[in-house]
């Protein structure tokens, strides 16, 4: 996954989150409701990238297995397929997808939430009132 595509995410999610509570929900949700979604469709982003990325490389891996023992013996043992190997045994990140993930949600929520609740302080102070 690119950087490009996590910030892309990071930045379209609560905006798309707000954008669908304004006009298709018609404001059901409070700036925490908002703020709450986006955080669990940010750590469902995660660990469904952290799943994809470990069902690929397992699949790449696969491919080199070519009696499908489950083993690699002989001419399965390429420089291509350690590489791969390593790919798959390198899963430290992936593994702890769902913990980091859940402590980034919370970050990411936090500053989500103090962000709706300070720009509507703003908005609110900023409104002409009617008099």
């Amino acid at each position: 996954m690119s950087i490009f595509t996590a910030i892309l995410v990071l930045l379209l999610t609560p905006l798309l989150v707000w954008l669908g509570n304004q006009f298709i929900l018609k404001e059901k949700f409070k700036s925490i409701g908002v703020s709450l979604l986006s955080a669990l469709l940010v750590y469902l982003f995660i660990v469904g990238s952290a799943a994809y990325y470990d069902y690929k490389y397992e699949a790449e891996l696969a491919a080199f297995d070519l009696n499908q023992d489950g083993m690699f013996s002989g001419d399965e043992v390429t420089l291509e397929q350690e590489k791969a190997m390593l790919r798959v045994i390198s899963d430290t990140g992936r593994t702890f997808a769902p913990f980091t993930g859940a402590i980034f949600s919370i970050l990411y929520f936090s500053c989500l939430w103090i962000t709706f609740v300070l720009s509507s302080k703003v908005y609110n102070r900023t409104e002409p009132r009617n008099t």
